[in-house]
């Protein structure tokens, strides 16, 4: 089963997480001690049982509380009534005392006694068939399948959603196995191949069905059931009698432990032998070859775990896998993890906690995590982009993230968005910030974001307003309020995507007479034509050369054709765009009232 949410309350950093969203592959980003590997804690505690310290209990909070959502893969057998609205949803709780119990969240009978009808004395039974005017049965055996097939032909008995107790043993055949890498186990290649042989081991002791099911060969599953009789008998019987002895108040006891035969794998090292016939152990060699064979591991781990077609999910967790690798082992250690992960025919989920920006920009963004740690309280919350049902929007995100700088590192970390329309803008702007702020956009922490068209405003912010809204700014040419135009931007349809009236007069501005290049002068045009685009026949550009252009339906177009046909070069927008930057002084600048007052948003912003 695959795991498509985790919650953590009160655990370290965590006092409430929220819903913590997994996919086949998941990256977690944030600063050190943000809580990024306590994650990975907190999944060793549901999947594996494992018992938190003191110190992982916040000091305001008695209880520790992880949940812990799974889609069932196709063809699992007997989870069905397990599940509510078609996932398995698992709560384990753990008190200061160190008192914990797993919880099931699902639909149970009203009546108590019918949810737990199995484990009822004899008594007890026997009162639950007289309740229902059921036959009586000599034995416990008869009086159960009679509760049982009641219980199928009567569907409509009352029923209510809760939580619902339920042992570890019962429901962690269900789990997917957990395997955690530290950053030490990246130059431990031995620790590595120690985790594969394990999954290798384990089919020593499991058969699967056709659909993939894993079950315990025959002969062990006969001695589990032996055993797990044994070990309830031991518990809840006999130690229960000596208990009762000096404490008579205490009516039962139950044991939590989980029988797994595929443990007792023991692996000691692995040892090398070179060219020249010597042999040395692996722990011998240098970091260097140590992290390369590290990489050849994972593919190795990759084909064996393509190999096994079982059900059995496994979760990977490498914890700073980038650690002291170069950018090309870092790039190629990333698509080892990520394309076994997104293989349609495995069965391991990833999830990668780093702070390598080679990765982050790699990964697909609605798979990032950002953990985000307030330090004066001493708690973390999870952010994550939203609003990925919208194809639209992820397909502009993907366009843009190739061709315009928004990538994951800077959707995360950035301070301010910066949305312009076309190349010209992207080659302008830049330079006519740096002349009036002092510092580049980049310095500042702002993504110039390059629409390419008008058209992909709305896109954009469809994006962004889940996820940048407060940050944003939008740069578009002034006929994009007109009323002819197919692409205006209006408070309706602003609110539409999500925004208020207020974005539309706070964080919008629009340029020119009807777009960018239309701002400048006509002695600005001719101060920058005499200079990077002169005239062919050698006569000087003169202002009334683009002054006869100006009436022109499209300006910048015009603009272009009328400098390549007298320069008889062949610049485009962008490159003159660029020049034009180039010449403009600060107190020309001062004039251009819609460019300055972005600034000022942008400005106010990232302070």
């Amino acid at each position: 089963m695959e795991v498509t949410e985790l919650s953590v309350k009160g655990f370290k950093c965590y006092n409430d997480s929220g819903p913590i969203p997994f996919h086949n592959l998941t990256v977690f980003i944030g600063e050190n001690d943000a809580g990024k590997s306590s994650i990975f804690d907190a999944l060793e505690l549901i999947l594996s049982n494992k018992n938190p310290s003191l110190k992982d209990f916040r000091e305001d909070i008695d209880n520790i509380e992880v949940t812990i959502k799974l889609q069932p893969s196709e063809g699992v057998n007997d989870v069905t009534k397990y599940l509510c609205e078609g996932k398995l949803c698992i709560r384990r709780t753990v008190s200061k005392s160190f008192v914990s119990y797993y919880e099931c969240f699902g639909e149970v009978y009203e009546d108590d006694a019918l949810n737990d009808y199995q484990h009822l004395s004899a008594t007890s039974l026997k009162e639950l068939l007289k309740r229902y005017s059921l036959p009586s049965a000599s034995n416990q055996v008869s009086r159960k399948a009679i509760i049982e097939e009641f219980l199928l032909q009567n569907e409509s008995l009352p029923k209510h959603r809760t939580w619902k107790q339920i042992k570890y043993d019962e429901i962690s055949g269900f789990f997917p196995i957990f395997q955690r890498f530290a950053s030490s186990d990246y130059g431990n290649p031995e620790s590595v191949i120690r985790k594969t042989l394990e999954i290798a081991y384990r089919h020593a002791f499991y058969d699967h069905d056709d659909e993939g099911n894993e079950f315990l060969k025959p002969r062990f599953k006969t001695l589990k059931q032996n055993i797990t009789l044994d070990l309830d008998n031991k518990l809840e019987n006999q130690l229960l009698r000596y208990i009762q002895k000096y404490k008579p108040e205490i009516q039962a006891i139950k044991g939590s432990y989980n029988i797994e035969f595929s443990r007792g794998l023991s692996f000691t090292g692995l040892n090398i032998v070179d060219d020249n016939s010597n042999e040395k152990s692996i722990v011998q060699i240098g970091e260097g070859s140590k992290k390369k064979i590290f990489l050849s591991i994972l593919e190795w781990d990759a084909e064996i775990n393509l190999i096994n077609k079982t059900n059995k999910y496994l979760i990977r967790g490498y914890d700073e896998p980038d650690s002291n690798l170069h950018y090309e082992a870092q790039r190629q250690m990333f698509y080892v993890i990520k394309n076994l992960a997104e293989d349609p025919t495995s069965r391991v989920q990833s999830l990668i906690c780093t702070h390598s920006l080679t990765m982050i920009d790699r990964a697909p963004a609605k798979n990032i995590n950002h953990i985000v740690k307030n330090e004066q309280e001493g708690k973390s919350h999870i952010e994550y982009l939203r609003n990925f049902d919208k194809l639209n929007v992820e397909s502009f995100l993907h366009q843009v993230s190739e061709i315009a700088g928004i990538r994951n590192s800077s959707i995360f970390y950035e301070k301010c968005f910066l949305l312009v329309e076309g190349e010209s803008e992207e080659n302008a702007i830049p330079i006519l910030y740096k002349k009036y702020c002092g510092k580049h956009l980049i310095e500042d922490g702002i993504v110039l974001v390059n629409l390419q068209t008008n058209g992909q405003w709305s896109n954009a912010l469809k994006f962004l307003q889940s996820n940048r809204q407060n940050c944003t700014v939008v740069l578009l040419d002034k006929d994009t309020q007109y009323s002819t135009s197919r692409h205006q931007v209006t408070v309706a349809k602003l609110e539409e995507i999500g925004f208020d009236g207020d974005f539309l007069t706070n964080h919008c501005f629009f340029v020119g007479h009807k777009e960018f290049e239309d701002i400048f002068t006509d002695a600005q045009l001719a101060r920058t034509a005499n200079r990077a685009f002169p005239k062919a026949d050698g006569s000087a550009w003169e202002e009334n050369d683009f002054a006869i252009i100006r009436q022109s339906a499209k300006f910048s177009k015009s603009l272009k054709d009328t400098i390549c046909r007298l320069s008889q070069s062949s610049p485009g927008k962008p490159k003159i765009a660029l020049e034009i930057a180039n010449d403009i002084n600060k107190n020309e600048l001062l004039h251009f009232t819609e460019i300055i007052s972005t600034f000022h948003k942008v400005t106010e912003i990232i302070k």
